[in-house]
């Protein structure tokens, strides 16, 4: 019997801050606690596990973290949407995958005068992304204990700098109950699942944005630029992708010309990375390895993390964030065209 119950939770956080860049090292080992609020729907629908052989979990949370340094890094109010498929449902104990999109509130930002050690964080507001997997464990059929581990990273995504981020690893344990008793359909596993109509993509993309860079007195620069992917379906939701993108970012031009350098600023990359296609929705996933960079003032490679939402089978949009390791670069949005 088809049926989408209503699930309500409540979370326990604690982990560590990373230190990633030299910038942070004077700040205190920090050990951030965070109490969480669910609410949710669990999809047991025969089209759910259809479309992954799994039932997922929609929902969104409330979070509130201390960051274990009031005076530095003050404390923060994190609100989620985010997707957990569950797996071996009709075990007593089951998987789940948990990724999650949204927003901070930060009560501590940076400022020259009165907290010049801030440079996690410049603005108030922010992005924030979640990543983890856990065990739920069936008490009765309406209550369940979690155990989980997650990533988290929160930031601007260049709007201003110092933006350095908050990146924390912690371990999540926590309860949920359902308003009503849950039995979970005990449906057969799909072992090859149908291809796409249109197995591969080929696609132009524009993206704009404001970069991550403090030079000079000035702490926004416009970046703008191309890219062409090349996607290839290569089973279930999955396609590999290939391509490249040229972006033109303003402070790199400011600070050539302050270090009075002969250098071109234009970046050039080759990009390869994973996508899930998930209808509409487009999560992707791209390693960057510069080709072209005559003035280099960070790694060779980066990450792209992007979103987007296909309004017909040609045109899309949505957004995407470029770092460097743990640094946010940008945050850019774009719009793309599908030629095939």
């Amino acid at each position: 019997m088809e049926s989408k119950p209503v699930l309500l939770g409540i979370s326990a956080d604690y982990g560590f801050l990373l230190k990633h860049s030299e910038s942070l090292r004077q700040i205190d080992d920090s050990y951030p606690l965070g109490i969480r609020l669910d609410v949710s729907k669990l999809l047991l629908t025969r089209k759910s596990w259809e479309f992954c052989n799994c039932y997922p979990r929609i929902g969104v949370s409330l979070a509130y973290w201390n960051w274990d340094n009031a005076e530095v890094l003050g404390s923060g109010i994190v609100p989620l949407a985010y997707l957990e498929p569950y797996f071996l449902t009709q075990k007593r104990t089951n998987l789940f995958v948990r990724m999650g999109l949204g927003g901070a509130y930060l009560t501590n930002p940076f400022d020259e005068v009165t907290n010049p050690r801030n440079q996690s964080y410049s603005t108030a507001l922010a992005f924030s992304i979640v990543l983890g997997a856990g065990l739920n464990y069936r008490i009765t059929d309406k209550l369940n204990f979690r155990l989980a581990a997650k990533y988290s990273h929160i930031s601007n995504g260049g709007v201003s700098s110092p933006n350095k981020g908050l990146n924390f690893p912690t371990l999540s344990v926590g309860v949920n109950t359902s308003l009503v008793p849950i039995t979970y359909p005990n449906l057969p596993k799909i072992s090859k699942r149908k291809p796409p109509e249109d197995r591969t993509r080929l696609s132009l993309v524009h993206f704009s944005g404001l970069s991550n860079a403090t030079v000079g007195e000035r702490d926004r620069f416009y970046v703008f630029g191309f890219s062409g992917n090349y996607s290839r379906w290569v089973g279930g939701r999955s396609a590999l992708t290939i391509g490249t993108e040229w972006a033109v970012d303003f402070s790199r031009r400011e600070q050539i010309k302050l270090e009075d350098a002969d250098a071109a600023f234009p970046q050039a990359a080759l990009l390869v990375g994973h996508e899930f296609w998930l209808g509409r929705i487009t999560f992707s996933q791209q390693l960057g390895i510069y080709y072209f960079n005559q003035f280099r003032t960070t790694d060779d490679v980066y990450q792209r993390y992007g979103l987007t939402y296909s309004f017909n089978k040609r045109l899309f949009a949505g957004f995407n964030l470029k770092a460097h390791r743990h640094v946010a670069d940008f945050f850019d949005l774009r719009i793309g065209y599908v030629f095939k």
